[in-house]
C-alpha cells in the first residue's frame, strides 16, 4: 500500500489534487455556515433548505454555489435584494484554505504513509477544524459555544482518534480533563475571588475538545498561542471601543470572546506544533 501511495504521489500533489481539496472545503464551508446561522437559534440544519434571511425565498441551485454566488449576486438575495452577510464568503473561503493546506500536510507531503492512513488524517484534522470554525462565528457573533455542539465533538473525536494515532488514547483523555479543568480553575477564581466573570465554561468545554482532538501536549502551546494572539488582536479593539464609550464606563464591561482565539492557537499547534516542540525540545509538552 506504502508503495502504491508512492506511485500516486504526482497526482496527489499535483494542481488538481489541491484544486479538488479546496472545492470540497468549500462545499463544507457552505454547511458551515448553515450551521454557524441555525444552531444559535435551535433551528434545523437539515431542514428547510438555504432560504433568504430577509425574505424568506428558498435560494436557487444555481446561486448557491460556494464563494462564486456571493459574487456573482453581488452579495445581495436575488427576490429581495437584502443583503447578504460577508461572512458567507469568508468561511467558505476560509474551510477552502483548509481543505488545500491539509491536503498538503496530511496527504501531498506524506508520501511514505499508506494513502488510507493519510487520507483519514486528513478527514479528521479537517473535520476538527471545520468544528473550531463555526464555533468560533457562533462565539463572535453570540458569545456563546453551544453545548449542542462541543459536547457531541468531544466523544465523537475522542472515538475517531482511535482510527488516526495522533495521540494515544490516554493522551487524549487527559486532554480533555486538563483542558476543562484549567479553564474551570480560572473561571473560578474570578467568580469567588474577584467576584466578576471571567472565562466561561464554554470556553473549558472548547479546550477539552482541542485536548481530546491532540492530546494533553498541545494545550500548553494552544493556550499560550492563543493568549498573544488575543492580546494582540483584543487590545486594539477595546481602545477602540474605549473612544466611543463614556469616560465613566468601564472596559471591565466589555465582553471579549476568547473561544476564536483559542481556535486560533488550535491551528498553529496543527500546522505548527511538531516543529515548535522540536526546536524547543519539547518543551511545551
Amino acid at each position: 500500500m506504502a508503495e502504491s501511495a508512492a506511485e500516486l504521489a504526482p497526482f496527489l500533489s499535483s494542481p488538481a489534487a489541491l484544486a479538488a481539496a479546496g472545492v470540497f472545503g468549500a462545499i463544507w464551508g457552505s454547511f458551515f455556515n448553515v450551521c454557524i446561522a441555525r444552531v444559535p437559534a435551535g433551528q434545523s440544519i437539515v431542514r428547510p433548505g438555504s432560504r433568504c434571511g430577509a425574505c424568506g425565498a428558498p435560494v436557487r441551485a444555481r446561486d448557491n454555489l460556494p464563494v462564486l454566488s456571493y459574487f456573482m449576486l453581488r452579495g445581495r438575495c436575488r427576490a429581495c435584494a437584502a443583503p447578504f452577510s460577508p461572512r458567507y464568503p469568508l468561511v467558505e473561503l476560509l474551510a477552502a484554505a483548509f481543505g488545500v493546506a491539509l491536503w498538503w500536510t496530511c496527504v501531498a507531503a506524506e508520501p511514505d504513509v499508506a494513502l488510507p492512513v493519510s487520507v483519514a488524517r486528513f478527514t479528521y484534522d479537517f473535520a476538527f477544524l471545520g468544528v473550531l470554525l463555526v464555533l468560533s462565528f457562533i462565539d463572535l457573533e453570540t458569545l456563546l459555544l453551544p453545548d449542542v455542539i462541543t459536547l457531541p465533538a468531544i466523544a465523537v473525536f475522542f472515538v475517531a482518534g482511535f482510527g488516526v494515532h495522533e495521540a494515544t488514547w490516554v493522551a487524549r483523555l487527559i486532554g480533555a480533563a486538563a483542558g476543562y479543568l484549567f479553564v474551570r480553575l480560572i473561571a473560578d477564581f474570578y467568580y469567588y475571588v474577584l467576584k466578576r466573570e471571567g472565562l466561561g465554561l464554554g470556553d473549558g468545554k472548547l479546550l477539552a475538545l482541542i485536548g481530546v482532538a491532540l492530546g494533553w501536549k498541545a494545550l500548553p502551546l494552544v493556550v499560550f498561542a492563543g493568549s498573544i494572539l488575543g492580546s494582540l488582536i483584543s487590545v486594539p479593539v477595546l481602545l477602540a471601543t474605549r473612544r466611543r464609550r463614556a469616560a465613566d464606563e468601564s472596559l471591565r464591561d466589555v465582553q471579549v470572546p476568547f473561544g476564536p482565539f483559542l481556535a486560533l492557537g488550535a491551528l498553529v499547534y496543527l500546522f505548527a506544533g511538531r516543529v515548535i516542540l522540536a526546536l524547543t525540545g519539547g518543551a511545551w509538552g
